[in-house]
């Protein structure tokens, strides 16, 4: 009886709307749709945004686009979208730990890497600059759609499959699952995200369970990102006890639980007319009383309130007006006409009828609910953004709105997506062409939902970026475009940083750095290598390694060394050589190699390696001692035992890798190949000879046999760190900068030439082992595929990248060239990224541009410059602006630039900005006056120590303003320029050390005035 009388109350309640979960008309799940207990469908389409920047007038294109592909679904009753937005700065540490730093914290410490002070900052940083965005439509398919028959066939389905269900009390109502409201649904969802598609907007379908979690977290805001999931229908579920006065219990405790039970787990609370606590927050809503006179995309309101950093949700309800409630409507108007104040209605009537009859315009009906929030106890904060809200609301295009909606429950929900179609907001009569450009679709969006390179859009939207590709971007060949000065290199050093961090390192073979190497021209890679360093730890920092090249004792490389134990070198390895020998054989004036000489070529390396094997008529290397000692130590340790009168080389190598001395055969194997010299006698042999004796270089009437040696003669003499076995060591080093400044000269063709062969030679030096393959193993002495197989496959699986800056200096160089766009089309089949760095667009050359798949333009140098980027990537009308007039090179606020990427064969073009903190942009610095006074920072206090204080007395990452100023002042008292530069490094150096002059607050931190700082004991 009382149980009777209870449930008759609570549907009363239910009726009246009193209990929170009254406001939620969700019963159950069909598939990725979610079901109503008015039998209506629901599904969530999360919008990513648009693939690339528009300007207003590329939105209302798109959107006439749309409006004549939906049109025909929303003309009619039944169908309706809900365009449903958040930004919340508030949490945004929380979302950036989820989308980036937690998994950069754990591939660091997996790695072995100590960033704790980078990623500390990072995370104080960007919690105060980004924000939280999502964005879904939330489509509605109701009744309405269903013819008579098929309403009645419905409503006959459900009423039998209620009959033969037993009481389940307040389970979920499985049986309201109908296939053709199914049908109906998916028809309306597959033509929503087509038409999104085809107007490059990212677009993707939600689960039922992520729906669930989104109107959760919509109206929790403390439970974002929380692992809750819901129980759904198929679920196992734990049986509940019913209570111990029921005599008779429903099944209810052994179904699966009410979605509104799951849904809402603490009561709300209303204070006056106009506030609602609900959670750990109390809201506000602001709804839209009279729409815009003006009506404009909905990133401009969106951007607007970010800049305020306003916390807000909002909710846009469009659905069909039916052409009888508007010819009602109307009606209605023109007999009210007689009054003056509702002339303006009549005419508005009448444009909306004219629209229809001339286009075939159709009008819906569109309703506008907005929600501001603080934490409970914060009024007065909650007071101000709604009133913000408010303002910013009304400024768009000419609104109206209010703050009183009646029952300030039902308006705080009416901004919370997917839990009925109800709205407080005031409905207006709008054209769909008008009302689509409000919908929270066009603002820009990431194709990664995780990175380990977190980038930001201007207005604070956290844009993450996958260094690696992965799946989604498995070709990686970066170009990079800008002047000096414009934050390319601390860009390029960011990407790598990345890629160290990303999980691309976490591989079958454990967690490993990514092999990196870079061709530097001065030191803009420097401060990466000592990050890294640093972080690695004393024992570890032999993994990365920043080498100055030069033509002396200790820098020796022959570029004829071969994998361990092989006589002959890979494909790939030969194509090297032929490669660089035609240019050494060439005139600095000519790029083009004389005619037959690429076959000599071929043929002198063939039997330069022949010479050097074990066979009849050769003159395989002689072993001495005292050459290697290792290696000899190695020998006596294992008793090997050589020809007693004539040890070879060949014969320490074979016997080291029978015992597994894998690292001293390779040391040993340097002294057993060619070296330069060896060429002349090879290009003499008999077998050359016979085939090019009668071949002449008309330019120098001499014989190519001739030519050939003279030229290798030369680079001998220029080049004799080239005519030595390898002495430049790296071990194990995986990631590898070399600074080409001291030998790769500009200027006249001979330095030109020379810098050619030190691009092709440092290529070579950094990446001949990222190129193998498992499938190279036929190329390897069977003995030796033991030791090749597992090593081929670890560096195939290996995340490799490959850097070239200042790429410019090998405009005229064919060859070098060449090499980098047979590196590139072999590349994805490697595993293996490119960059490429330098200063105009032109300086990559036609073949290389068509294969990049990532653009960072940061700047440009001149209106020449900037009409060739904007022709040559063809960029929308939007990107073009921005390459004229947004990019000002680095800011207190980051660097911006235009990345142009190609993403699973989509085109993405954003303005982005590379936002670091002072720890970091000092790590990264590439300017000389700050890398100086860095550098002699690290020598007298330590590498962290010396960072944290530049941080704190430079926080903008530089200190080349104090450093012109006070060389100025020198200058003025009669100091040499050249002099005062350096005089004033050590003087600041001093004060940072010592804690006075500029540096006098870090007293300060020393005693306390900061937890995250200490300064050392002097």
């Amino acid at each position: 009886m009382f149980a009777s009388v209870a449930r008759l109350l609570a549907g009363i309640s239910l009726a009246v709307k009193q209990p929170l979960a009254s406001y939620c008309d969700l019963e159950t799940t069909h598939g990725d749709a979610l079901v109503t207990k008015q039998g209506d469908y629901v599904s969530f389409l999360r919008i990513d945004g648009m693939k690339r920047m528009a300007t207003r007038s590329d939105i209302e294109s798109l959107a006439k686009a749309m409006r004549i592909e939906l049109s025909g679904a929303l003309e009619t009753k039944g169908h309706a979208i809900v365009g449903w937005y958040l930004s919340d700065p508030e949490l945004a540490g929380r979302e950036i730990e989820r989308v980036n730093i937690g998994a950069c914290r754990k591939v660091a410490r997996q790695l072995g890497l100590d960033l704790t002070d980078i990623l500390d900052e990072r995370q104080r940083l960007w919690s105060q600059m980004m924000r939280v965005e999502a964005s879904y439509f939330v489509l509605w398919t109701r009744r309405a759609v269903l013819s008579k028959e098929e309403l009645k066939q419905m409503k006959e389905e459900q009423a039998a499959q209620a009959r033969e269900c037993p009481s389940i009390g307040d389970a979920q109502r499985f049986f309201l699952r109908n296939e053709v409201m199914a049908a109906h649904h998916a028809g309306f969802v597959a033509r929503v995200t087509a038409t999104l598609r085809a107007s490059d907007i990212a677009v993707e379908e939600m689960t039922a369970r992520d729906a669930l979690v989104a109107i959760r977290e919509g109206l929790y805001r403390e439970t974002a990102g929380a692992p809750w999931r819901p129980i759904l229908v198929g679920d196992k579920v734990m049986p509940r006890l019913p209570e111990e006065d029921v005599r008779k219990a429903s099944k209810e405790g052994l179904l699966w639980p009410s979605l509104r039970s799951q849904i809402f787990h603490e009561d709300a609370e209303t204070h006056g007319g106009q506030r609602v606590d609900f959670g750990d927050y109390e809201y506000t809503s602001v709804d839209l009383v009279i729409g815009p006179e003006d009506p404009r995309p909905f990133v401009e309101l969106a951007s607007a309130l970010a800049r305020d950093r306003i916390p807000f949700r909002s909710s846009f309800v469009i659905e069909s007006a039916g052409r009888a409630g508007m010819a009602f409507k109307e009606i209605g108007a023109s007999f009210l006409a007689i009054f003056p104040a509702n002339r303006d209605l009549q005419r508005a009537f009448a444009t909306l009828r004219r629209e229809r009859e001339q286009n075939n315009h159709i009008s819906v009906k569109l309703r506008a609910s907005f929600a501001t929030w603080a934490q409970k106890g914060e009024t007065r904060i909650l007071r101000r953004r709604a009133a913000a809200l408010q303002q910013r609301i009304e400024g768009w295009g000419n609104c109206k709105t209010t703050r009183v909606s009646g029952d300030p429950l039902e308006g705080v929900l009416s901004s919370v997506p997917g839990l009925s179609l109800a709205s407080t907001g005031n409905p207006a009569l709008a054209l769909l062409g008008e009302s689509l450009p409000m919908l929270p679709w066009n603002h820009t969006a990431s194709p990664w939902s995780e990175g380990s390179v977190m980038l930001r859009a201007p207005n604070g939207a956290i844009w993450p970026y996958d260094p690696s590709g992965g799946s989604k971007r498995p070709l990686v060949i970066d170009i990079l475009v800008a002047p000096p000065g414009s934050g390319k290199s601390v860009l390029a050093n960011s990407i790598n940083l990345g890629l160290c961090l990303s999980t691309a390192v976490l591989g079958s073979h454990g967690a490993k750095l990514p092999l990196i190497g870079k061709l530097d021209i001065g030191s803009s890679a420097e401060g990466f290598v000592r990050l890294i360093q640093e972080a690695l730890g004393p024992a570890r920092r032999h993994e990365a390694i920043y080498v100055g090249m030069q033509f002396a004792a200790g820098y020796e490389f022959n570029v004829f060394d071969l994998q361990v134990g092989c006589e002959t070198p890979l494909p790939l390895e030969e194509a090297f050589l032929q490669n660089f020998l035609s240019l050494i054989t060439l005139p600095p004036e000519i790029t083009t190699p004389f005619e037959g000489m690429p076959q000599m070529i071929r043929l002198v390396l063939d039997e330069a390696y022949r010479l050097c094997m074990d066979l009849p008529g050769a003159s395989p290397k002689r072993y001495r001692r005292n050459v290697e000692p290792i290696v000899d130590a190695a020998i006596d340790r294992h008793a090997i035992q050589l020809h007693p009168e004539d040890p070879i080389w060949r014969d320490v190598v074979t016997a080291l890798c029978d015992v597994e001395e894998y690292r001293l055969a390779e040391i040993a194997q340097r002294h057993a190949v060619p070296i330069l010299e060896d060429l002349v006698k090879a290009s003499r042999s008999e077998q050359v000879k016979d085939r090019f004796a009668s071949l002449k270089i008309s330019i120098t009437a001499e014989h190519a046999s001739e030519l050939f040696e003279r030229y290798i003669y030369d680079a001998i003499r220029n080049y004799p760190t080239l005519n030595n076995p390898t002495k430049l060591d790296f071990g194990s080093a995986r990631i590898i900068v070399l600074d080409l400044q001291d030998v790769a000269p500009t200027g006249s063709a001979a330095n030109n030439r020379q810098t050619e062969m030190m691009y092709l030679l440092g290529r070579h030096i950094l990446a001949r082992n990222f190129f193998v393959r498992p499938d190279y193993l036929h190329y390897i002495p069977e003995h030796m595929r033991k030791y090749h197989g597992p090593r081929f496959k670890e560096t195939y699986e290996t995340v490799k990248r490959l850097d070239f800056d200042e790429w410019h200096r090998t405009e005229k160089s064919p060859q070098v060239r060449a090499q980098a766009e047979l590196d590139a089309r072999e590349g994805r089949k490697h595993n293996v990224q490119l960059g490429f760095s330098s200063q105009r667009l032109s300086d990559f050359g036609d073949g290389l541009i068509a294969q990049s798949t990532g653009r960072f333009i940061l700047r440009a140098g001149d209106e020449q410059e900037v009409d060739e980027i904007i022709k040559r990537f063809h960029l929308t009308e939007a990107s073009a602006a921005i390459v004229r007039n947004g990019l000002h090179g680095p800011g207190p606020g980051g660097a911006p630039f235009l990345a142009v990427l190609q993403v699973e064969n989509s085109k993405y073009e954003q303005l982005l900005v590379n936002t670091l903190g002072p720890i970091e942009l000092w790590a990264l610095s590439t300017t000389p006056g700050d890398t100086a006074l860095r550098n002699r920072l690290y020598d007298k206090v330590g590498f962290s120590e010396a960072l944290r204080r530049l941080s704190k007395i430079f926080p903008r990452g530089s200190a080349l303003k104090e450093i012109e100023r006070r060389k100025a002042d020198r200058v003025r008292s009669g100091q040499m320029e050249a002099g005062a530069q350096t005089g004033v490094i050590e003087e600041l150096m001093l004060e940072l050390v010592d804690g006075r002059g500029v540096a006098m607050t870090l007293r300060a931190y020393a005693l306390g005035g900061d937890e995250d700082y200490s300064i050392a004991a002097q």
